[in-house]
């Protein structure tokens, strides 16, 4: 499995042609649609684990549309840019590792019923095609998730009661891999 995590123009561009799936954090559905919509649209350009390019957001375009949302939500993207280029030089930090580094995540609260809504709602809507949960208590941090969560997203039809099959990738639909040759 290929697991992508960014929200840059790279990162956008390497999920598109290399990620079995991507880690995104867009915390409202019309964020999560334009992400979606633009990474289904894309190629890929750039080496995930390799070096950040010298790349810059243009301010003055639709950032949504053209993948660089990221920086686009900041006061000064320029500036933003320029930050991100930096730690990522200090810290020796690959395109992936830096926007796993600087990028938000989703956030779920409230009841079971809530959170089993807004994650359905998300996935429904083509603003995500699920998530990855990480507890914030451990062990047994995904206890409570899996025992009032899960069985009302399977009650509804949207979380599988059976796995697919042997693999993660059978689990996800995804295509075997080939065999290199």
């Amino acid at each position: 499995m290929i697991f992508q995590a960014g929200d840059s123009d790279e990162g956008r561009e390497f999920a598109a042609s290399s990620a079995d799936a991507i880690f995104s954090r867009h915390g409202t559905l019309a964020e999560g649609q334009a992400f979606y919509a633009d990474v289904k649209g894309r190629l890929s350009g750039y080496d995930p684990d390799g070096p950040l390019p010298d790349i810059d957001p243009d301010p003055g375009e639709n950032t949504i549309a053209r993948g660089r949302a990221s920086v686009r939500m900041y006061r000064d993207p320029l500036a933003t840019a320029a930050q991100w280029r930096a730690k990522a030089e200090a810290e020796n930090l690959s395109i992936r590792e830096l926007i796993i580094e600087v990028t938000g995540r989703q956030t779920f609260a409230g009841s079971p019923a809530t959170v089993a809504g807004q994650i359905n709602d998300l996935v429904q809507a083509d603003a995500a095609d699920g998530f990855i949960l990480v507890p914030h208590i451990t062990p047994g941090g995904l206890d409570g998730f899996a025992d009032t969560v899960v069985p009302l997203l399977q009650e509804r039809g949207v979380f599988r009661t059976e796995h697919e099959g042997s693999t993660l990738r059978d689990h996800l639909g995804l295509e075997p891999l080939k065999a290199a040759s």
